[in-house]
């Protein structure tokens, strides 16, 4: 694989080539001085991919950029900018940039782009068909956000070739953005208020990037109106987001409709989040039965048994699994302080609190998609992962 580099300074250049040699890949780097001849050497050079530092100064104008997408037409080109705008990155994805990445390079990140280019050479690029996981709690406030988050932040940390993406379809209330300390490129109503043009580019533009390899876009900051998203924009978006990704983990609004049936329908696997008390077994009680109306699958749901805690319940095993008719469950301890300390500090439980029982339980719950995904066995690591390993 050879890679070129259109540069403007050397510093620039010094910082791509050290990335880019130590994948054992060629480098090519070029001067933007070339102007007119950029294209030719490339061409000459053989360039599977190519590099454009943009112009950090003025008003970061893009135009030179967009032409050489254009004559590069059968060759990825990704942009390279110190501090660029929103405007910028998405007038630049719309009109067919691979990505925008920023100057100087995040090393771990740019490798990993790069491997992902190398070794989709010579394969279909839509052969992807990415798994969708939604996530819906049974009445309000029962911890959806805090499972989607840390689920999908773990399925990202886990195995750095799985391209996993964290969507907060909670148009009205959607808190996602709490809980991961990012600078936001867009909200999911960029993307739905725009459906009928919306494909890969576009979509990964949107995206903003986390340090768990997580891509994430958060709900609007606003509240929106149900009716603003239709089944069609829906169908359109979720078609884009399985060809991007290979897990969508998706935090969904506490509302019945077409557009969130047509969600949980295309879901491969339903997470019902729960606690114990009698109002909010009812609750999903109800979404179960309405689940059976609508011909959800009973094989795709497993309930969340949130803020667990094996003494002081009103309600017990039997009760739940009476009431709601599904065997599958998963346990999730109760710590309240982890969690607001998590969402306070912008991070994922992995890394505030990794030794405590819910960052373990959601662990175990990654852990095992992970595995479904990839066919590999986790090693446990330790005495203790060896005899849970005998059980």
């Amino acid at each position: 694989m050879v890679i070129g580099l259109i540069y403007r300074n050397e510093t620039t250049k010094a910082q791509f080539g050290q990335i880019v040699t130590s994948l054992k890949a060629g480098f090519v780097a070029l001067p933007f001085t070339l102007n007119g001849s950029l294209v030719g050497k490339i061409h000459e050079s053989g360039c599977h991919a190519v590099i454009v530092e943009g112009n950090d100064d003025g008003d970061q104008d893009s135009s030179y950029i967009e032409a050489l997408i254009g004559e590069l037409s059968d060759t990825p080109v990704y942009a390279a900018f110190r501090d660029p705008g929103v405007d910028i990155i998405r007038r630049l994805m719309r009109v067919g940039a691979r990505d925008v990445i920023p100057v100087p390079p995040a090393e771990d990140d740019l490798k990993r782009e790069l491997s992902r280019l190398k070794a989709g050479l010579g394969q279909d690029s839509d052969a992807r068909k990415g798994k969708i996981i939604s996530i819906i709690n049974s009445k309000s406030g029962s911890g959806a956000t805090t499972i989607a988050v840390n689920m999908a932040c773990d399925i990202a940390a886990m195995d750095e070739e799985l391209k996993v993406a964290l969507i907060d379809l909670d148009i009205q209330f959607g808190s996602v953005s709490l809980y991961l300390d990012v600078k936001w490129q867009a909200n999911v109503m960029d993307a739905l208020g725009q459906a009928s043009r919306l494909d890969k580019t576009m979509l990964s533009a949107m995206m903003s990037h986390h340090d768990s390899g997580l891509y994430a876009l958060p709900a609007p900051t606003k509240i929106t109106r149900l009716d603003r998203v239709s089944s069609a924009d829906v169908k359109k978006f979720l078609a884009v987001i399985r060809e991007t990704f290979d897990v969508v983990v998706l935090d969904l609004p506490k509302a019945i409709n077409e557009w969130n049936e047509e969600i949980l329908k295309a879901s491969d696997d339903i997470y019902v989040v729960i606690q114990r008390s009698l109002a909010i077994l009812r609750d999903a009680r109800l979404l179960m039965s309405y689940f059976h109306g609508a011909g959800i699958e009973e094989s795709k749901i497993t309930i969340v048994d949130n803020r667990y805690r094996s003494k002081h319940s009103a309600v017990t095993d039997k009760q739940i699994h009476d009431t709601l008719k599904i065997d599958s469950m998963v346990r999730v301890a109760n710590d309240y302080d982890s969690v607001m300390g998590s969402q306070d500090h912008g991070m994922p439980l992995s890394k505030h609190a990794k030794h405590s029982r819910i960052s373990k339980d959601i662990h175990q719950i990654s852990e095992k998609i992970v595995e479904e995904l990839t066919g590999e066995k986790r090693e446990q690591a330790g005495l203790l992962g060896r005899l849970i390993g005998r059980h």
